[in-house]
């Protein structure tokens, strides 16, 4: 791996935090302009209009609320002048008003952050571990070599290798671990006592465990990015775009009883752009006594860590998403109407000679997660139920499918990209 090309093989959404309002566009005929308003209300001052008019409207928009669109057209004026840039739509725009979320940019123009790539790749990473290395044994033995600063094992991290003992592999484990948690947590509240569960991290654990860790007083262990392998892989953000390959995008939410749809900035399906990708392996060789963690153990037993890093690697990428596609077309009745689109797009995943990876927003929770391994295990649905993973906003209760809800972007499945 080294300089790679990324190829873009459905709308793909990677946010910056900031949304396109009303005030912001003027949409029309298929095309949506991003305005500068600042020259556009010089121009109508200048013309004529009323200032103290223009702030009451924009304080309290009439009709369809697209604000420019009345004075645009009212007074014959062609909306390229005042364009920052323009984006076909697909998809119909939102009848009286929208929000847009914006694709991340530098400069003005659109790139695909590393950090985006290197987390698929890891989600990947995560997933072969524990398939492949993530036995009770090993995990122990990993867990026991946890020193502390005078070359101790901790009594805390003792009681941690000897919990995972009762449970056949990690995953297992971890279940039990948060049911316990959980359960210690509701015992705690009905006597009137604090337990707090951050279930924004409930993974810390399981990513000590397999990326790299040193003691914790708390869990036993913690995970510490310094005794991780994966800092070895490194992912540069890509080359920033022109913005004609960003095109608006009508998101319909799948399962959800009212249709509520959400408009994205989204690179179109084709759009291909250079990304750096390499593994430093003397970094490997130079920390060679300080790496741990199971992944660590995995490369070890596979024979030395930096010449057999990339094509586990590789690996990883290849047997996590191909069984997220055939994840995917295994429930893709869920799709509806949609059905046959969702099919088509699967079934033409193949033959790209390159890595398929999905990134971004909309890509959903098993491609954001080892869901896919979760799922096969007996104690998940307990847990995720306590987690109140699938709950109903509006009447709290907890669905009996689990992810319920799913996004499609002119009718595919969004984030899926190839790189080679």
């Amino acid at each position: 791996m080294s300089e790679m090309s990324l190829k873009v093989l459905s709308p793909l959404h990677i946010g910056n935090g900031r949304e396109l309002t009303p005030l912001d566009i003027y949409p029309g005929g298929g095309i949506l302009h991003v305005l500068d308003t600042e020259r556009l209300v010089g121009d109508l001052i200048s013309m004529g209009v009323n200032f103290g008019e223009i702030l009451h409207l924009l304080k309290s928009p009439p009709g369809d609320s697209y604000v420019w669109k009345g004075y645009i057209d009212g007074l014959g004026l062609n909306p390229l002048d005042y364009s920052k840039y323009s984006l076909r739509v697909h998809g119909e725009i939102g009848k009286r008003s929208m929000t847009i979320r914006e694709f991340m940019k530098m400069n003005g123009k659109p790139y695909i952050p590393g950090s985006s790539v290197k987390g698929a790749i890891r989600t990947a990473v995560l997933y072969k571990v524990l398939r492949e290395c993530g036995d009770s044994k090993t995990a122990m033995g990993v867990i026991l070599g946890v020193k502390n600063a005078r070359g101790e094992v901790e009594k805390k991290t003792q009681g941690l290798a000897e919990e995972i003992s009762w449970s056949e592999d990690l995953v297992d484990f971890y279940l039990s671990y948060l049911l316990k948690d959980i359960e210690t947590e509701e015992s705690a509240g009905k006597k009137g006592r604090r337990h707090h569960l951050d279930r924004k991290r409930v993974d810390d654990l399981l990513e000590a465990l397999v990326f790299g860790m040193e003691p914790d007083w708390r869990l036993g262990v913690r995970y510490e990015p310094k005794r991780d392998p994966m800092r070895v892989l490194i992912v540069r953000d890509s080359d920033a775009m022109g913005r004609k390959h960003l095109a608006v995008y009508r998101v319909d939410v799948l399962g959800n009883s009212q249709p509520i749809p959400i408009w994205v900035e989204a690179l179109e399906p084709g759009t291909t752009v250079g990304i750096e990708i390499k593994v430093d392996t003397e970094l490997l060789r130079m920390n060679l006594g300080h790496f741990n963690g199971v992944l660590w153990e995995c490369l070890k037993d596979r024979g030395t860590p930096w010449d057999v890093f990339e094509d586990f690697l590789g690996e990883a990428i290849d047997e996590f998403y191909g069984v997220l596609v055939r994840a995917e077309l295994e429930e893709v009745k869920k799709y509806g109407r949609m059905e046959a689109d969702v099919r088509a797009f699967y079934t033409s995943l193949t033959g790209y000679g390159g890595y398929l990876l999905r990134l971004g927003w909309g890509s959903g929770w098993l491609a954001m997660t080892i869901g896919v391994l979760l799922r096969s295990r007996r104690k998940w649905e307990r847990v995720r139920k306590k987690l109140g993973l699938g709950r109903n906003p509006q009447n709290r209760n907890i669905s009996a499918e689990f992810p319920k809800t799913r996004r499609l972007a002119d009718g595919m499945p969004m984030g899926w990209v190839m790189i080679g």
